[in-house]
């Protein structure tokens, strides 16, 4: 498999300089887009391809696998990658905020790229606070920056994660992007952030997330982006090898260090609330549905939950623990 950049490696100008991906709207086929195949894998009973045909009722007579309501999910061992069980978990979907996990791996390989100073202050700008002002409006979530507010990287990546804030994805779309080719300030905001988004696309390539396509770094509804639960749990395996992301999500708190700005960001994960649980992110939209990316961490297992479009905000955290506890229960008896 062709790997992203390690943390010390810089992507070459090459690469930094290809145009963006081919938009496709999800259900369109995959067109040049490489397909993973199952050679060499090691699949287990009720997993991968075998469940992509199994209704759910399936799953659970057949093999115990507890009755969620989630429309796609897919539970990953996160040592070795093997599916323990799956649903729906390569169909092309909206994620909703799970995006921002996307955006937080490639702005953190981006600052270790580059050398950039965590603690350097970077400006909000006019356009993201009119732009996220008006998503807010509708169903978005907000780290609350203003207008021309000066705040450090390493705080934007803690407004990004805790509170989800799509302001916070947009600010450090628009930064990092300049850090990627030359600023232009007289264009519109979505067009200064394409450098970005266009490694993000170049990131889910090299990750293999092939049913994978970003069109900005929040998760806004927009029928040109779209992942799967599978695609997702391939960033959770390559996330939980990164130990300031891995930091960050685990934070049930954070105030920001800048004493300019006085903000105090709550994690939005409830799992954080229960023993073993410490990681990643929640998501929203009214296309999506309700989503969670939950990792499970003890001294023998390591597990990584991904579920989308739940019946409801609150029945995803009872999804994805029926989900953990019938996973535990396999890994321990196997």
């Amino acid at each position: 498999m062709f790997k992203p950049p390690l943390p010390n490696q810089r992507m070459s100008s090459k690469a930094l300089e290809q145009p963006l991906i081919q938009i496709r709207s999800i259900g369109s086929s995959q067109g040049n887009r490489p397909n993973r195949t199952s050679s060499g894998s090691n699949y287990r009973p009720g997993s991968s391809s075998r469940s992509q045909s199994c209704s759910k009722i399936d799953l659970h007579s057949k093999y115990g696998v507890p009755l969620v309501t989630a429309q796609n999910f897919i539970v990953m061992n996160g040592i070795d990658g093997q599916h323990l069980t799956n649903f729906n978990s390569k169909k092309r979907v909206q994620v909703a905020s799970l995006t921002k996990l996307m955006t937080c791996y490639v702005a953190i390989q981006l600052i270790r790229d580059l050398k950039l100073n965590l603690y350097q202050i970077v400006y909000v700008s006019y356009d993201v606070y009119i732009l996220t002002f008006k998503a807010v409006q509708i169903s978005g979530t907000s780290a609350f920056l203003h207008p021309y507010d000066r705040i450090t990287l390493y705080d934007l990546l803690h407004g990004l994660m805790l509170p989800s804030g799509n302001d916070a994805a947009n600010v450090i779309a628009e930064n990092l992007s300049q850090c990627v080719k030359d600023p232009v300030s007289n264009i519109a905001l979505h067009y200064r952030i394409q450098p970005f988004i266009s490694l993000m696309n170049q990131y889910a390539l090299q990750l293999e997330m092939n049913d994978t396509q970003f069109y900005n770094p929040h998760g806004l509804s927009n029928d040109q982006s779209y992942s799967c639960a599978e695609d997702l749990a391939i960033l959770c395996k390559q996330i939980i090898n990164d130990p300031m992301l891995m930091e960050i999500v685990n934070k049930k708190e954070h105030q920001a260090t800048n004493k300019l700005i006085n903000l105090t960001w709550k994690n939005t994960n409830r799992m954080l609330e229960y023993e073993g649980y410490c990681g990643f992110k929640t998501g929203f939209t009214n296309k999506a549905g309700p989503c969670l990316a939950t990792l499970f961490k003890n001294d023998q297992i390591c597990l990584i939950i991904i579920i989308l479009n739940c019946l409801s905000k609150e029945v995803r955290w009872d999804d994805t623990i029926k989900l953990s506890n019938w996973a535990q229960r396999k890994l321990d008896v196997d």
